[in-house]
């Protein structure tokens, strides 16, 4: 009764052999992923994902189907995203595999525009805020929010005097 109850056996893959004990605490080392390599400055400006150039070739310089100004189909298309590049190629040629657009002229935010910071108007910063208590609903639901740019006090409101209640 007692082999009926002896746990199993190890099998083949749940062996490890390329688990040891370490000798003492000292053959520890813990690595932070940012210790692996420091980036210069420069190359965490370029790190960044340009925006991709969005190109069309065409086989002719004739108008198409909703480019001519005027028509139905025209006002339909007005607010299509226009192409950063448009090549002409004509049939039977081959097209060039690579854009004229250098990688400067390129923007890195969607069409160029600068992306807004964002400004936080806290009542008192000293204090924390509804969401920034760890272990509460709040702050899970808050962990998805984007980080804020800026975090200031907000400005107190202008006292009243007591006759402009009246």
């Amino acid at each position: 009764m007692t082999a009926e109850l002896s746990p199993p056996r190890k099998s083949v893959e749940l062996q490890d052999p390329g688990a040891k004990d370490l000798d003492s605490s000292s053959d520890e080392h813990f690595e932070d992923a940012s210790e692996g390599g420091a980036l210069a400055e420069a190359d965490r400006n370029s790190a960044t994902s340009p925006i991709p150039v969005t190109r069309v070739e065409r086989v002719d310089d004739v108008p198409r189907h909703g480019e001519v100004p005027g028509t139905e189909a025209y006002k339909q298309r007005i607010l299509d995203a226009v192409p950063d590049e448009v090549e002409v190629v004509p049939e039977g040629t081959r097209s060039r595999s690579t854009s004229r657009l250098s990688v400067s002229d390129r923007p890195l935010t969607p069409g160029g525009s600068v992306v807004p910071k964002t400004v936080v108007e806290k009542i008192d910063p000293d204090k924390p805020s509804h969401g920034d208590v760890p272990g509460t609903h709040a702050y899970e639901l808050r962990a998805a929010d984007a980080v804020p740019d800026v975090v200031v006090k907000a400005p107190q409101p202008p006292q009243r005097k007591p006759e402009d209640l009246r």
